[in-house]
């Protein structure tokens, strides 16, 4: 890759007062990796920034130092969350747990009271308290509004009422003595068994069809099939398993 050339006199320019490469690059607003490449191009020698890590190294030895010289004084004081045992840690943490519990909360607030009239009426405001707090987590009885887009919910609408719709004229068609499968329910809606299937378990959960699991014989398919069947009286399963056909 070729660099415009009045880059590459800037750099060497900067080479003649023993500049590094970091210092190049922030001076002529390049990265460095262009000073590297140019560099290596021209067969450019650049001096090597020179890093002083005297204060670093002062800091840590003060720190190591003043460490050594308080080891008593660290053993007496608490220790970091890292350093402290699993049984310790348990027992922190119960600890604050048992500070956030109503109990934890009636006891701090008793501390240091001996009048038996004043604690009664802390007692009394601390149970009342938790009582509301109790109150606010209760489901609330108000019917919430509606977030969905108006269309949608236009359109939920209808599918609700065309499928109240299509139960009613499958309960018509359907005799008192007929058994139905989904599919063949479908057939008779002229809909999807999917929608059908629907249908016929609204109508059975609301007690107006009764079902049934049997072994019966779908179209479509070679071997007889577990299917629910659905019908207005009580279904027994016409299958025998005891003369199989």
């Amino acid at each position: 890759m070729k660099y415009p050339k009045s880059l590459t006199e800037k750099i060497i320019k900067c080479a003649e007062y023993n500049m590094s490469q970091s210092e190049i690059a922030d001076l002529l607003q390049v990265s460095c990796a262009t000073i590297h490449r140019i560099k290596n191009q021209i067969g450019l020698e650049l001096t090597r920034k020179v890093r002083t890590y005297e204060q670093k190294n002062t800091i840590h030895r003060e720190a190591g130092e003043s460490e050594r010289d308080n080891v008593e004084r660290s053993i007496t004081e608490p220790q970091p969350y890292a350093k402290i045992t699993g049984a310790e840690r348990a027992a922190r943490e119960a600890k604050i747990r048992y500070s956030k519990s109503p109990e934890g909360r009636l006891k701090e607030k008793l501390k240091g009271v001996n009048d038996l009239y004043v604690r009664s009426e802390i007692k009394l405001g601390h149970r009342m308290l938790e009582f509301e707090k109790s109150q606010r987590t209760l489901p609330s009885s108000e019917t919430r509004p509606c977030t969905m887009h108006k269309g949608a919910a236009e359109i939920a609408k209808r599918r609700k009422e065309n499928a109240a719709e299509q139960g009613k004229r499958l309960l018509l068609m359907l005799t008192d003595d007929q058994a139905v499968t989904a599919a063949e329910a479908a057939v008779m809606l002229d809909d999807s068994a999917p929608r059908t299937s629907n249908y016929l378990i609204k109508l059975f959960e609301t007690g107006q069809l009764c079902r049934a699991r049997d072994y019966v014989v779908i179209k479509g398919y070679k071997k007889r099939q577990w299917r629910w069947v659905f019908g207005k009286q009580p279904i027994t399963p016409k299958y025998n398993f005891e003369n199989k056909k």
